[in-house]
Order: C-alpha cells, then sequence, then structure tokens
C-alpha cells in the first residue's frame, strides 16, 4: 500500500516544534514537506538546541526528518516571488508566526489563496489572532504555567513544577496535523480549502482539561469532589527501584489486593471505587509500605502473576533494552545525513501491515534549495543571480 499522503504537497514555515513536529507527522504518512527557512545561515533556532553534531541538533532532526530546506531571504522581493511560486505548487501552507506577520511579509492566507484558491491554509499560534495577549512571545512553559498543568504536578514539597517535556508544543503538533488531514478530506469532497487556525492556548486546556479539571469542572454544590489523582498517581520505591501502578477499577482491585495487600479485600474503607477515592490517601500509604519491602523484580512478577498493569521505572539510559519494545521494533538505528548515527523512534502508525517506512535525516540548511527551484522552471542563470544577490542565503 501507498502511504496514504503520498502526493501531498506541504510548505513549512515554521520553527521550533508546534509547526515542523505537525509536518513531520505528515512526512511521516507520505507528504512531501519542503521547509522554508531564513537566509541567515541560522535558519530555525532548534537546529542548534540541545545536543547535536554537524550543526544539526537530535531534536531538531527528531522534528524535521523526511523532510526538504530551502532557504530563502523572504524581505527580497525575489526571494518572496520565489516563495509564492512554491505556494502555487502546495496542497498545505504552514506558519506559526506570531500573529499579523504572514500578511506582513506577504504569505497572508488571502495573499496565498489569490494564487492557489484551494490551498490548505494553517496558522498556528500562541494565544490565538486577537486578544490581550496575542501579541506576546509564547513558549511552551507560558501555556503549562497558564492552564493548571505546572499547579497540577505539585511535589512533596507542594511546589508548581513543569513537566520535564514539550508537552503542549508536541500535543499541539499532533492536534495540527489531524486538523490538516481533516482539511484535505473536506477539500477531497469538495469543500475547497479552508484556513485552519489553532492555539497552543486552546489545545493545552483542551488537552489538560478532562483528567487535570476533573475537580473543576461540575459546578454547583452537589458536586462530590475527587482525590483520587493527587493521592494514587504516584511512583512506589522498592527496594532497589521503583514501580508504577495506580489502584483503580473493580476488575483491577481485587487482583491487586492479592498481589500486595490481601486483607483489603475485607476492608470497608475500600470496598467500592468511591470508597477507595475518599479513603485515597491511607490507601496509597498501604501499598507504598506493602512494596517498600520488595525488590522491583519481585514486585513486577507479583503484577504479572495477578494481571495487574503496572511497570518499573526504567532509567532513560535502558528504555531500549525493554524486550516489548525490541519486539515491535519501536526503535531504530541509523546512520544518514549530516547528523549521522543515532537512535530514533520509528513512525508510530502502520497502514495495511506495511513496513513503516523510516523517513531520511533532517536535511542541512538550504541543502535542497536549489533542487526545488530548478523543480519550478528555474533556470541556472537565474538562480546564479539570486544565489549572488544574496536572496537564497549562504546554503542557497
Amino acid at each position: 500500500m501507498t502511504q496514504p499522503l503520498v502526493g501531498v504537497r506541504v510548505i513549512e514555515a515554521g520553527q521550533m516544534i508546534s509547526a515542523p513536529m505537525a509536518a513531520v507527522i505528515l512526512a511521516e504518512q507520505g507528504a512531501e514537506v519542503i521547509k522554508v527557512e531564513l537566509a541567515d545561515g541560522v535558519g530555525d533556532r532548534l537546529r542548534q538546541l540541545g545536543s547535536q553534531r554537524n550543526d544539526i541538533s537530535a531534536l531538531f532532526n527528531g522534528v524535521n526528518r523526511g523532510k526538504q530546506s530551502i532557504t530563502l531571504d523572504t524581505k527580497h522581493p525575489d526571494g518572496l516571488r520565489a516563495l509564492l511560486d512554491l505556494c502555487a505548487t502546495a496542497d498545505v501552507f504552514i506558519q506559526n508566526f506570531r500573529p499579523g506577520a504572514a500578511e506582513r511579509m506577504g504569505v497572508g492566507e488571502a495573499q496565498l489563496r489569490a494564487i492557489n484558491p484551494d490551498i490548505i491554509y494553517v496558522s498556528v499560534s500562541g494565544f490565538g489572532s486577537t486578544g490581550p495577549k496575542a501579541d506576546q512571545k509564547v513558549y511552551d512553559y507560558v501555556i503549562q504555567a497558564m492552564t493548571g498543568m505546572a499547579d497540577l504536578q505539585k511535589g512533596d514539597t507542594g511546589a508548581p513544577q513543569l513537566v520535564r517535556q514539550f508537552v503542549i508544543d508536541k500535543t499541539t503538533a499532533i492536534t495540527v496535523s489531524q486538523a490538516i488531514t481533516a482539511a484535505l478530506f473536506a477539500r477531497e469532497r469538495g469543500h475547497g480549502g479552508q484556513h485552519v487556525e489553532l492555539s497552543m492556548l486552546d489545545i493545552g486546556l483542551w488537552f489538560f482539561w478532562p483528567d487535570g479539571m476533573m475537580d473543576r469542572s461540575l459546578e454547583g454544590d452537589d458536586v462530590i469532589a475527587s482525590t483520587h489523582f493527587a493521592n494514587m498517581y504516584s511512583i512506589r520505591p522498592t527496594t532497589d527501584g521503583a514501580v508504577a501502578f495506580v489502584a483503580s477499577g473493580n476488575r483491577t482491585w481485587p487482583n491487586l489486593c492479592r498481589a500486595f495487600a490481601p486483607a483489603l479485600l475485607d476492608d470497608a474503607r475500600f470496598t467500592t471505587m468511591r470508597d477507595r477515592d475518599v479513603n485515597s490517601e491511607a490507601l496509597g500509604l498501604i501499598f507504598d509500605e506493602a512494596v517498600a519491602s520488595l525488590t522491583t523484580a519481585e514486585a513486577l512478577q507479583r503484577m504479572v502473576d495477578h494481571d495487574v498493569p503496572g511497570a518499573r521505572v526504567v532509567r532513560r539510559a535502558e528504555v531500549a533494552d525493554d524486550p516489548q519494545v525490541i519486539h515491535n521494533g519501536s526503535l531504530v538505528r541509523l546512520d544518514d545525513g549530516a547528523i549521522g548515527a543515532r537512535v530514533e523512534a520509528r513512525p508510530p502508525a502502520g497502514f495495511n501491515g506495511d513496513e513503516r517506512a523510516i523517513p531520511a535525516a533532517a536535511p542541512a540548511l538550504g541543502a535542497d534549495t536549489v533542487a526545488v527551484l530548478a523543480s519550478l522552471g528555474y533556470d541556472d542563470d537565474r538562480i546564479a543571480q539570486l544565489v549572488a544577490d544574496g536572496v537564497l542565503g549562504p546554503a542557497g
């Protein structure tokens, strides 16, 4: 089976993670993605963030693999013209500039639709296109702080904590990619090109709300409050490590008791899910004490023997050694492109049982500029003149 998005051309004018990772999901599913970067010799700032080799960071590679890179000075009329010529051939244009920036550059929605009426135009912003904070710069941690996520992560000290991941950026990327495929589907059904608008704030709240705000969603004096996640969603130390499990559903409860504390089966404090919720602090302490005297291997074996879902807490250096990870082929070792030898996660979506295509390494800055322009009909003399004028940048 051909990958589902083969034949779709995506132009991505994105920085950092939210828009680029959305585009990489499309690339993993077969789309041709052309990343447009500044002709300043730096390009996407993510290239230099974190562990790197040959001016390409592992983080940049992870959210830009399988793409082509072109560099253009869009402030120069010929650079803007080249970008517009490229967009005229595209199915999707993605940008995550601050509101109004794309219009000032000459690549706003109306400007692109004038040359490509059916294009899917995607605007990814921090707070939305209007409002008191619309013009402010936004990063992942800003939305974590605003949505209550940092407050939920309070540790033993009671101090708010950030999730040590670009969780909002990545959730935004997944949501953006899904919205793009929905817009492409609508276009196939005759509804034309859509303007897809998303904000990190809206996505962060949508992602966080069902469980993170379940004790704030219901209004009125008759609401029965819950503290279940605060007391039970935790790591439990063993004598030589730690394990994770949660005491929740009625089906799991008897098995969990038999595995670690059989006396709880007859304890009236914990008969129903509501009882366990009300007494979750006491219940958590009982399980903490029961597990603390066991080795990690012993605790895991008890969970396996009694069909209790759980796992040992794995150090990052050991993740690749898990037998299920190895069996699934979830991680692959590669050695190509400027970044060279590395371990990557394979694309998670499989289609019709076909082998999942592993995208090539993220491109060097501007590596595909000449080839892409040539495919648009630019001849050698015209490209040489653009290089001479600095329109294509140092890597052009």
